[in-house]
């Protein structure tokens, strides 16, 4: 290969120009077609003259070959850029000598490990073990023991999951056993240097035992004496005293720096050991577990005392610690909680409670400027309800939770006491900075337990009315705002969540809802507006505010939709939801005006996502998908008003297209849902659902194969609603149905696809009813040709895809037109199989509709010409299926109706409502029903269908009668041979039918 165009065409990939970086892009593709190529782009990383710019293209290009391209496709032909592999045991080889020769420049050892890493992924590399044991030989060989640590890094990275469900790892087995003890040494040595290449060595060491414990706890380090050595190593790192160079960085470049990110692993290692396997939260057999035991009571005495000096130390300002390290040191102690050592840290909870919780959670100056200089960061930081950080303070509430959920009635008179002692002193000195600072610490205890302040085991139940009026409402007054904003805005946020609190004293309430409303109208102060909103959110459950609130509903959502726009927050659209389900009513003459800036602000978002511009584009796609959530719910509330519904559909209309059009599929099952919900409420398709539903079928020229179930609610909304009324030449209806049969054709089907399709067929059949007769027989061959490919594919495997979908097809076939169909299975010599298949899954199909589609076909055989055309054998079959779904509706009509009883009951947990076993769950006694894991025929239950408005019994009962009157020949044959229970439940069907009519 040309080495002066290669070289060209990777520094072509640098370029600002981007048809320079097209071109050059567009060359390497060749290249890499040629054998030895993947190779070559080592050779070139360690080559001295080349510049680093391209050394690091071709990094990044080799990183990418790797992860793309090291295996196969499978059932596919081979392809020439796929790494061939008579060339993988020269790449590898070179791999690990690039790493040793290149290690040092960090964007290149990125990408190298990463190829590494997919390597593993992809095989198991025998030698590594070997290549690694021998790298570590002469630990005075900086760059071979730094390559050898990143291979074990990578190693053991890959392998960290096995053995989460069995217990045991025999990968990281064996490595642990040939490369700990050589690690011990080395790490020892590495001790003695304050250097940064021996703290980063450290740091792969310490994340290296992370990774080998992760998920099960190797043999070697079930030795106690072993584990001892190790636990020993990470107590020497955290209390090895930080060099002075670290301590006078900046702290946002100081948690960056490798001391810091291992000391962060020592705790985060002690964490998840306690955890995973030492008898903590998720420790599997915890009370019968030898390690756990060893661990509680050999182990953590002895890391408490070495966290009770670091705690002093840290509180003292003697040592500083970052917010990680903090949040996995009291998330340890966090573990502790319901383990037989919870009597090691309980009389020590004061002291945890001042001394490390409090800290965390109250304001400082660090805080308090971020809330003046960047307000918006700041409700990023400490009220986004979605933020998953492992920070200081989300470990601080959550020992408080468990605390109040596990140790209630030990702790709760300690917990208050402390609270009260702070806001004690606020109420005597509101202008005592430092007071005030403690007192959202106070705040932020205080509201992490309000779920169980109200139940009788509390100190002070029935008196949580007086607490938030004495405390927490001065807070509101424009007072305390103007000196402490930071601190009314937590104010309002604990009355937020006081959210399973009921106000009993009216005037108490009255001026707590005064006091938000007078903080959503500070308009200075975002925070503070965003947080009353929530608190608001709270309140209006309490029907004297909803009783104030509803007449301005349409104004404050107006006023919630503004903020939005400016400011991206859940908290904005979780109170949207709320006031658009609680004040439907109020805000249903505003619903196109809401729905229209909804829109807007979907538009704008949108536009800068397609552009990739304007910041983070994931939160913008969050915000979105939010918007499209508030829309959804404000369609469904508009559920019983059709026309409102009908008229938001132009509103919504361009933005469905956008998303559909430009293939947004973030944002489908959002889309879909609305869709949905507009069909739901209008009960028909009008000319804009109709061109909607025309951009969603030429969207599968393109994409939305790979998306076929995310449409499936939409099309039944399509085919219940507007393929009633279609004819058969709508092109809506061929469109649709030639979607479904290129899926059912399509190479790659994926089976759940498939059952789709089959699905929606067969409701379409139904849907069409007689308008389908005459495309039956262009049908059924097409049908049943590509039901016998599936079949000798063996894709009907009764879990993924069962044979119930061809017969649910073939039975709305037969209803519909039963000499035609039965004439087509007798010529493809199928009948006879098609009843095999019929009695062995009649059964597994008796949901209400499936028994309603069973007895609607079987009742077409018997009430035509069609049953002359079965075999004798077969007709007897024929009557016992009837009869059978006939039996078998009644108790799919109850199981129905429950299902639906279920779903429209809303079901609250009751939290401490007695209060008599504070040591439980707060969530126990609430019947989930196992989480009402339905089966398809009770899923089947909860949709609509074209045969809901069908009287099957009615329909049986007139077939029944007529033939008996009309043809008694033909009704003895089928009727006169039937068991007695079997006459009396037709008897008792007719003179039930008699009574209704």
């Amino acid at each position: 290969m040309d080495k002066g165009t290669l070289l060209k065409a990777l520094g072509g990939t640098l370029d600002a120009n981007p048809q320079v970086r097209k071109q050059s892009e567009a060359e390497l593709h060749t290249f890499e077609q040629q054998p030895g190529f993947t190779a070559y782009l080592l050779d070139l990383i360690v080559e001295a003259d080349i510049p680093l710019g391209i050394k690091i293209s071709a990094a990044i290009f080799f990183k990418n070959r790797v992860v793309n391209y090291w295996l196969q496709p499978e059932n596919k032909a081979p392809s020439p850029i796929c790494i061939r592999d008579n060339e993988k045991g020269d790449i590898k080889e070179k791999l690990i000598t690039t790493l040793f020769k290149s290690y040092k420049n960090t964007q290149i050892r990125i990408q190298l490990a990463t190829a590494l890493n997919s390597i593993l992924s992809s095989e198991k590399w025998e030698e590594l073990t070997l290549i690694i044991k021998d790298l570590l030989k002469d630990v005075h060989d900086v760059d071979r023991v730094y390559t050898a640590l990143i291979c074990v890094y990578e190693y053991t990275k890959n392998y960290r999951w096995a053995g989460l469900e069995t217990g045991s790892n025999p990968v990281l087995e064996e490595i642990t056993n040939e490369i700990f003890p050589l690690l011990e040494s080395l790490t020892n040595k590495l001790l003695q240097s304050d250097d940064r290449i021996a703290d980063e060595m450290l740091y792969l060491i310490i994340k290296t035992f992370k990774f080998t414990t992760y998920s099960a706890m190797p043999t070697y380090f079930q030795d106690m004496n072993k584990l001892g050595q190790w636990c020993q190593i990470h107590i020497v790192i955290i209390n090895k005293p930080l060099p002075q160079e670290i301590l006078d960085e900046d702290a946002d470049q100081r948690t960056l720096h490798p001391r810091i990110k291992t000391i962060k692993w020592c705790f985060g290692n002690f964490h998840r050991l306690l955890s995973r396997h030492g008898g903590g939260v998720i420790t599997k057999e915890k009370k019968t577990s030898q390690f756990a035991q060893n661990f509680l009571s050999n182990f953590v005495p002895e890391i408490l005392s070495v966290y009770w000096k670091v705690i002093e130390n840290w509180s003292t300002k003697t040592v500083w610690l970052s917010e990680a390290s903090l949040f996995h040191l009291i998330s340890f102690l966090e573990q502790l909680i319901e383990t037989p050592a919870w009597d090691l840290i309980s009389d020590k909870l004061d002291a945890i409670i001042r001394h490390v919780l409090m800290p965390t959670l109250s304001a400082n100056e660090e805080t308090i400027e971020l809330y003046e200089d960047e307000p918006e960061e700041y409700i990023r930081r400490f009220f986004d309800i979605n933020r998953e950080s492992n920070t200081a303070d989300v470990a601080s509430i959550n020992f408080i939770y468990r605390i109040a959920s596990k140790k209630f009635r030990s702790t709760i008179n300690l917990v208050l006491n402390i609270i009260n002692e702070i806001l004690s002193l606020r109420g005597n000195d509101r202008n005592n900075l430092e007071i005030a600072m403690k007192t959202e610490g106070a705040f932020r205890i205080l509201s992490t337990v309000s779920y169980k302040l109200d139940v009788k085991l509390s100190p002070i139940c029935g008196q949580v009315d007086k607490v938030l009026h004495t405390f927490v409402y001065p807070e509101l007054l424009p007072e305390s705002s103007a000196k402490t904003p930071w601190l009314t805005a937590r104010a309002c946020d604990t009355l937020a969540i006081f959210n399973t609190h009921k106000y009993t004293d009216m005037a108490i309430l009255q001026d707590i809802f005064q006091g938000v409303v007078s903080c959503f109208s500070n308009d200075d102060q975002f925070p503070i507006q965003l947080t009353a909103a929530d608190a608001l959110c709270t309140l209006v459950e309490e029907d004297l505010v909803a009783e104030h609130v509803s007449k301005q509903a349409p104004q404050l959502m107006g006023n919630l939709l503004e903020k939005s726009k400016k400011f991206e927050s859940d908290i904005l659209t979780n109170v949207m939801d709320t006031f658009v389900q609680k004040f439907a009513k109020d805000l249903e003459p505003y619903a196109v005006e809401l729905a229209t800036q909804l829109v807007d602000q979907f538009m704008r978002l949108a536009a800068e996502i397609l552009e990739n511009t304007g910041g983070d584009i994931e939160d913008k796609e969050y915000q979105a998908a939010s918007i499209l959530s508030t829309l959804t719910t404000l369609i469904i509330a508009m559920i019983h008003s059709p026309k409102v519904g009908v008229s938001l559909e132009p509103v919504l209309e361009n933005m469905i297209k956008v998303v559909l059009e430009n293939a947004m599929v973030n944002f489908l099952t959002e889309t879909i849902e609305i869709l949905e919900s507009l069909l739901f409420s209008s009960h028909d398709v009008s000319p804009t659902m109709w061109s909607i539903f025309q951009v969603v079928i030429e969207s599968f020229e393109t994409y939305a194969f790979e998306y076929f179930s995310f449409f499936q609610p939409f099309f039944e909304g399509i085919i219940n609603y507007g393929f009633t009324k279609a004819t058969m030449d709508s092109p809506y209806v061929q469109s649709f149905l030639n979607v479904c049969f290129n899926m059912l054709k399509s190479d790659d089907l994926d089976p759940l696809f498939a059952h789709s399709a089959f699905e929606d067929i067969e409701l379409t059949i139904l849907a069409m009813g007689p308008r389908f007769v005459p495309f039956l027989q262009a049908f059924l061959p097409e049908i049943f040709d590509i039901f016998s490919k599936l079949e000798s594919e063996n894709m009907f495997d009764g879990y993924m895809l069962h044979h119930l979908s061809i017969l649910r097809v073939l039975f709305a076939s037969i209803y519909i037109d039963p000499v035609t169909t039965v004439q087509f299975l007798t010529s493809k010599q199928f009948l006879a199989s098609f009843y095999k298949l019929w009695l062995r899954h009649s059964d597994d199909f008796q949901s209400v509709y499936g028994c309603k589609l069973q007895i609607l076909a079987s009742l077409s055989l018997v009430n035509s010409q069609a049953i002359t055309m079965i075999p004798e054998d077969l007709v007897g079959e024929t009557v016992d299926l009837l009869l059978g779904n006939i039996a078998a509706l009644p108790n799919a009509i109850k199981a129905k109706n429950l299902i639906l009883a279920q779903e429209s009951s809303s079901k609250q947990p009751q939290l401490g409502a007695t209060g008599e076993d504070d040591e439980e769950d707060d969530y126990e006694g609430v019947d989930y029903e196992d989480d009402l894991e339905a089966d398809e025929a009770e899923l089947e239950a909860m949709k609509q269908t074209p045969i809901d408005e069908v009287n099957v019994f009615q329909e049986f009962t007139s077939a029944f009668l007529s033939m008996q009157q009309h043809d008694s020949r033909k009704h003895q044959v089928l009727f006169g041979g039937i068991e007695d229970s079997k006459k009396e439940l037709i008897e008792h069907l007719i003179n039930i039918t008699r009574e209704h009519n």
